[in-house]
């Protein structure tokens, strides 16, 4: 699986394999799954926010 992530207008979006499966409001904090298969407590890879 290739996960990859992008922010866009203060919005964070993760992909995998080119399908949106989690997304957050950066300013809020407020966050989506979109694909609960995809991103759930079994996924090897941790996705973060980079630290400021």
């Amino acid at each position: 699986m290739v996960y990859t992530k992008e922010t866009k207008n203060n919005e964070l979006y993760v992909y995998v394999n080119g399908k949106l499966i989690y997304k957050k409001w950066l300013k809020t904090g407020e966050s989506k799954v979109f694909d609960v298969m995809a991103y759930d407590k079994y996924t090897e890879c941790s996705i973060k926010e980079k630290s400021k």
